[in-house]
């Protein structure tokens, strides 16, 4: 089995920045933003409101988050490495990965740049503005979340190539030396 590459953080974090460019390191990579799995319901699509994760919103993130596990495996096993793209939240979303943190080949990476520097980048790229007043509640439950077994970067000033490359260097130290 090739690897999965699992990178969460908060909105703002660089995940998806971070994850497709990590992808273009490898021969072969698929690069799965969860988000995307969820926006793929035509109607009836769910998301928190006011901070409040319904049910169905809960039952949706599930959905994508049990496709992007399936998918991963299904690529991983066929000789191709996988990045996945997905917040982290709500604050069980490690429960919702379960199934995906006990194959040896996956690396957990959680993005953790310093709040105020999330909240400005929020601002800079034009939002979502209405998570900024998130961004302490989240880092609340991410500052008490177990970290064993996780790569944590604190991302605050580093560029999206120096945020890749220490990724690499942790989960490969031969990848990490190469300059793409």
């Amino acid at each position: 089995m090739n690897k999965i590459i699992f990178i969460t953080g908060m909105a703002g974090a660089g995940k998806s920045t971070v994850g497709r460019q990590l992808a273009r390191h490898f021969p072969k990579c698929l690069f799965i933003q969860v988000d995307e799995l969820r926006e793929k319901m035509v109607k009836g699509y769910a998301r928190p409101e006011d901070g409040v994760f319904t049910e169905e919103v809960i039952q949706q993130f599930r959905m994508a988050r049990s496709t992007a596990i399936y998918m991963a495996r299904l690529y991983a096993n066929q000789g191709v490495d996988v990045v996945i793209d997905d917040v982290c939240v709500p604050p069980n979303f490690v429960e919702q990965y379960a199934a995906l943190f006990e194959i040896p080949e996956v690396h957990r990476v959680l993005l953790y740049p310093k709040a105020p520097i999330v909240i400005e980048r929020i601002k800079q790229r034009g939002g979502p503005l209405e998570h900024i007043p998130y961004v302490p509640v989240i880092y609340n439950y991410l500052d008490s979340m177990s970290k064993d077994g996780w790569i944590v970067l604190n991302s605050s000033e580093w560029t999206i190539e120096q945020t890749v490359n220490e990724i690499l260097s942790n989960i490969d130290p031969v990848l990490g030396n190469i300059q793409s």
